[in-house]
């Protein structure tokens, strides 16, 4: 099981790395990443509305990606937002895609 999870974060941290406009640091004993995503916040999605804090991007990760993902806020930092990789290697890779797509779809009003 330590391979499987050592090799389930290097998987999410390398993808979640290559992202524009996130910062991670390597989890060193827990199955989750805290990722911040603030560079998201205050941009206005049609018929979404705004994505304010870690809580409406969750919420936006879930109407558009179908991903459900824990906001930071519940942990002390509303930049962020925590990703549990306790999950199969195939099921975080088709998660990331999507989470991937949807930041995307964001990006032109992102400017990093």
């Amino acid at each position: 099981m330590v391979k499987a999870f050592r090799e389930r974060r290097d998987f999410l941290v390398k993808s979640f790395g290559e992202l524009e406009g996130l910062k991670l640091s390597e989890p060193q004993g827990a199955f989750y990443l805290f990722i911040d995503f603030s560079s998201y916040y205050g941009i206005e999605v049609k018929g979404f509305g705004k994505i304010e804090n870690s809580e409406s991007l969750c919420r936006y990760f879930l109407d558009n990606a179908q991903v459900a993902l824990v906001p930071g806020d519940a942990f002390g930092d509303d930049s962020c937002i925590r990703i549990s990789y306790a999950t199969s290697l195939t099921t975080l890779q088709s998660a990331f895609e999507r989470i991937k797509k949807a930041l995307i779809s964001l990006r032109p009003a992102v400017s990093v």
